[in-house]
C-alpha cells in the first residue's frame, strides 16, 4: 500500500479522514493524493451558459485555493508526499476513474459514523462508494480521534482464504504493528442448526491456517452470532478495544445476505472506528 486517494470537500469530516492517512504517513512511506470534485451534475440548469461558466471559475478558483492550502498546511509540519487534483464532473464517477488512472493502492474518506446525520453530504458520499471502488476503502468517522491502531478486527461470513484479501489486512498489520482478531459471523435469523455446526467445528482449524498464513501466533478467532449483525459486531469491538475494522463485500454471491455492500453500507454509518471495506468477486468453496 503506497499510494492513497483523499477526496475532500473540504469539511471537517472530510479533514479527519485526511489527518488518519497523514499520520499514517509517518510511521510508513505513504504518496497521498488530496481529490476536489466540483460537482456539476445537478447543479445547473439555467440556459445562460456564460453566467454557468463564470460561476463555475469561482467555484473552481476557490478549491483550488483550499486544495493549496490544505497542502501547505501539511508541508509545514511534517516530511509528507502530497498532490493535489481538481476536478469537475460527477462525484463518485471521478474518484473512480481517478483510482484507476492513478493506479491508486486504497481510497480513504470520511463519514459521519453514528451521529445520526445520515443526510449530511459527504457521509452519504463516502457510504454510496462502498463496494463500488476496486481497491479498498477506508472510512474514517468523524469523531475518530487518531491513535496508532493495536488491534484490528476482520469480520467475515465464511472461512476466508483468499490471499489477495488476506494481503490487505498483512499490510495495514505490517504498517501499525497491530496484532489481529477474526471473527466468523452466523445469522441467527437465516442460519440452520448445521451452518452453526459447522461454524463451530471448523473454527480451531481456521485459526491455525491463518496463523500460518500471517506468520503469527498473536491472533484470536471467534464464532459470532446474533440477529443484527450491525449489533453484534458493535459489542464485540467495544469488549475487545478494537482499532480498526475490516469487512469484505461480496458481490451477487450466497453471502449476500451478510456481506453485501448495503450491509457494509450501513456499518459505515454504524462504525465508530475506521472501516477498510475490501471489494472481493468470489468465494471459497
Amino acid at each position: 500500500m503506497k499510494k492513497i486517494l483523499v477526496p475532500t470537500d473540504f469539511s471537517s469530516c472530510a479533514a479527519n479522514a485526511l489527518n488518519f492517512v497523514v499520520q499514517t504517513a509517518k510511521l510508513y512511506p505513504l504518496e497521498i493524493n488530496l481529490l476536489h470534485v466540483v460537482d456539476i451534475t445537478d447543479r445547473y440548469y439555467s440556459e445562460r451558459m456564460d453566467l454557468i461558466q463564470e460561476s463555475l471559475k469561482a467555484i473552481s478558483d476557490e478549491a483550488n485555493k483550499n486544495l493549496s492550502q490544505v497542502k501547505a498546511s501539511i508541508a509545514e509540519t511534517e516530511f509528507v508526499t502530497v498532490h493535489t487534483f481538481l476536478r469537475e464532473g460527477a462525484v463518485e464517477e471521478t474518484i473512480l476513474q481517478l483510482t484507476e488512472a492513478l493506479e491508486i493502492d486504497m481510497v480513504v474518506m470520511g463519514t459521519f459514523g453514528i451521529n445520526g446525520l445520515q443526510d449530511r453530504i459527504w457521509g452519504s458520499r463516502t457510504a454510496g462508494l462502498t463496494g463500488k471502488t476496486k481497491v479498498p476503502l477506508m472510512v474514517v468517522p468523524y469523531e475518530y480521534n487518531w491513535k496508532i491502531p493495536e488491534k484490528l478486527l476482520f469480520a467475515t461470513s465464511h472461512f476466508e482464504e483468499d490471499n489477495n484479501v488476506l494481503q490487505e489486512i498483512a499490510g495495514l498489520l505490517e504498517i501499525f504493528k497491530a496484532v489481529l482478531d477474526v471473527v466468523v459471523f452466523t445469522d441467527e435469523d437465516t442460519a440452520d442448526a448445521s451452518v452453526f455446526l459447522e461454524h463451530g467445528m471448523n473454527m480451531a482449524e481456521y485459526e491455525r491456517k491463518l496463523k500460518k498464513k500471517f506468520n503469527t501466533q498473536s491472533l484470536t478467532t471467534a464464532h459470532l452470532s446474533g440477529h443484527e449483525f450491525e449489533d453484534s459486531l458493535q459489542d464485540y469491538i467495544k469488549s475487545n478495544d478494537i482499532d480498526i475494522l475490516a469487512m469484505i463485500t461480496y458481490q451477487r454471491s450466497v453471502w449476500d445476505r451478510v456481506f453485501h455492500p448495503s450491509v457494509t453500507r450501513r456499518m459505515s454509518y454504524h462504525t465508530t472506528i475506521p472501516l477498510l471495506v475490501i471489494p472481493a468477486t468470489k468465494i471459497n468453496s
